[in-house]
């Protein structure tokens, strides 16, 4: 391919300099016989807008040639994920019946592998369904299918979820709900959301520290507030906090575990139904993340697949 187009533009050069030579040998044989100043003010004009032409349909090329590998990289990453599930699955399921002693007793050291291996492929899962979830995200095959749904109710349910690390942390939960009124949203979006960015409160917010969660009606927009006394985010940093695969500096040290894709899924969900999110953070002080809705609803999208 590239040779072709090497050999494409060289053809082009020359038929340039072909050009620029009958042009020149017209103003030349005008110039003997008519008496006309020879200007190269007019080939100036023919190279320029040749050169301007080859220009532009090189960055076409090149811009198309980025968005196949994109697209190309994304389908990997699709069928590799897929394909990883199932033994991921195997490992964690006979790792869980092991250590429940469904195959007979173990001693100290076996369950401490046990344990290794059955967390570390927690871990595998995790990254591995959302590096699923990004690969429908970029080609836009996941659905969004709203329903007459209670946020609160799928708020309380992630917060009900989430009560390990909460406990270990004596972290104080303070909710604040608003009586809303029938809201049309994806049940499972909505749970995907709350999960990523209540898990990184609970993460990233030291002992005995606070999380506030808001659910209120603002004029025809539903919003949603949660709220940290965690590390925050430092300034120079959070104009990267919905990329792929960011991690902030400060949060790296406390806790080396993540995948930095969970805010990047969480925006497009949020995009895609029609939403907004955004958030302020104080280093030292804690975050707040607010996510607005129309009180219509989500958006529905049609898709082939599901977010997990």
């Amino acid at each position: 391919m590239r040779t072709s187009n090497s050999n494409f533009n060289l053809n082009y050069i020359l038929g340039i300099i072909v050009l620029v030579f009958l042009i020149y040998s017209i103003f030349f044989y005008l110039r003997l016989t008519k008496n006309i100043i020879l200007s190269p003010i007019p080939i100036i004009m023919v190279i320029a807008s040749i050169l301007i032409y080859l220009i532009n349909r090189d960055i076409v090329d090149t811009a198309k040639q980025t968005r196949n590998i994109e697209s190309a990289k994304t389908d990997f990453v699709s069928l590799a994920s897929h394909q990883l599930c199932t033994p991921l699955s195997a490992i964690s399921w006979y790792s869980e019946m092991l250590l429940t002693g469904d195959a007979g007793e173990l001693n100290k050291e076996q369950r401490k592998y046990l344990e290794t291996i059955y967390r570390s492929t927690k871990r595998m899962v995790v990254l591995v369904n959302a590096l699923l979830n990004v690969s429908r995200i970029d080609l836009g095959t996941f659905s969004i299918e709203p329903e007459t749904t209670d946020i609160r109710k799928i708020a309380d349910t992630v917060l009900e979820e989430l009560p390990p690390l909460m406990k270990k942390k004596q972290l104080n939960i303070t909710r604040h709900y608003d009586e809303i009124p029938e809201f049309s949203a994806d049940p499972n979006l909505m749970k995907i959301i709350f999960q990523n960015i209540l898990s990184n409160s609970i993460k990233y917010t030291p002992e005995g520290g606070n999380i506030e969660v808001t659910i209120e009606k603002k004029g025809r927009k539903l919003r949603i507030i949660i709220r940290d006394s965690g590390c925050g985010i430092p300034p120079e940093q959070q104009s990267r906090v919905f990329q792929k695969l960011f991690r902030a500096d400060n949060v790296r040290r406390l806790e080396t575990d993540g995948t930095g894709l969970g805010l990047y899924i969480v925006k497009a969900i949020i995009d895609y139904s029609g939403g907004n999110i955004w958030f302020k953070s104080d280093v030292g002080k804690g975050t707040a993340f607010y996510i607005e809705f129309p009180i219509s609803g989500m958006n529905k999208k049609v898709g082939t697949k599901r977010l997990g």
